[in-house]
C-alpha cells in the first residue's frame, strides 16, 4: 500500500525538482543583462554628473581670479585657473580628462554710451562684466558595447561672470 502513494522506488510520480532549474536557466541570462545595464548606466550618469561639476569648478576658478592694478585680468591667468581646475577636479573624481579636453573662451562686452559689442574668443584683458565659458568634452566607453553601444559623448558647458 505505501508503493502505491509514493510512487516507485519511494518517489513522489508528479516530482517537478527540474522545472525549477530549467527556469532559473532561462531567466538568469536576463536578469544579468537588465543588471549589467543598470550597472553601466549608474556609471555613465555618475561620470556625466563628474563632468558637469568639473565645467562649473573650472568656470569659478577662472572667474575668481583678482584683476591687476588696471581692472584687467589676464588669458594666461584665466586659462591655468579654469584648466588646472576642471581638470583637478575630474581626476579626483576618477574621470581622466586633461587640458586638450577643456575649452575656455571669454564673450568680453565692451560698453560704449550707445550699445554692447560682443567680442567671443581669447580673454586678454578681461574686465568685470565680461563672461567666462568653460565647456568639456568627454567620451565615455560603455563596459557592455553589446549591451548600450561602445561609446557615448559626454560634454558640459558652464558660463559664469566676472565680478
Amino acid at each position: 500500500m505505501s508503493n502505491l502513494k509514493s510512487g516507485r522506488y519511494g518517489r513522489r510520480p508528479n516530482r517537478k525538482r527540474g522545472q525549477a532549474l530549467v527556469e532559473f536557466a532561462l531567466v538568469i541570462p536576463l536578469f544579468l543583462l537588465l543588471l549589467s545595464g543598470i550597472m553601466d548606466f549608474g556609471v555613465m550618469l555618475f561620470q556625466r554628473m563628474t563632468i558637469i561639476n568639473s565645467a562649473r569648478e573650472g568656470a569659478r576658478a577662472a572667474v575668481m581670479i583678482p584683476a591687476d592694478s588696471n581692472g584687467h585680468v589676464t588669458e594666461v591667468a584665466i586659462d591655468q585657473a579654469a584648466w588646472g581646475a576642471a581638470v583637478s577636479t575630474a581626476n579626483e573624481a576618477g574621470v581622466s580628462i586633461s587640458n586638450s579636453d577643456v575649452q575656455v573662451t571669454c564673450i568680453q562686452t565692451h560698453s560704449s554710451p550707445s550699445s554692447t559689442t560682443l567680442v567671443p574668443g581669447g580673454c586678454d584683458n578681461a574686465i568685470p562684466g565680461d563672461s567666462v565659458h568653460v565647456s568639456i568634452s568627454y567620451t565615455y566607453h560603455t563596459f557592455f558595447p553589446l549591451l548600450l553601444g561602445a561609446s557615448f559623448g559626454l560634454g558640459a558647458t558652464v558660463q559664469m561672470v566676472i565680478d
